[in-house]
């Protein structure tokens, strides 16, 4: 549950300073989901490689 939560938190961040600097919606929205989506396969790919 950890790991998704920081991938949300992630993602909000990232979408939330892409909205500031561009106003558009729909980059912030494809930024965000990209940070979040990106940091679970990094942590999976670490939980993954740690075996």
């Amino acid at each position: 549950m950890l790991t998704f939560m920081l991938g949300v938190v992630l993602g909000a961040i990232s979408g939330g300073i892409t909205y500031g600097l561009t106003s558009d919606g729909q980059l912030a929205a494809i930024v965000g989901g990209v940070a979040a989506v990106l940091t679970w396969l990094g942590i999976a790919a670490l939980i993954i490689a740690d075996d």
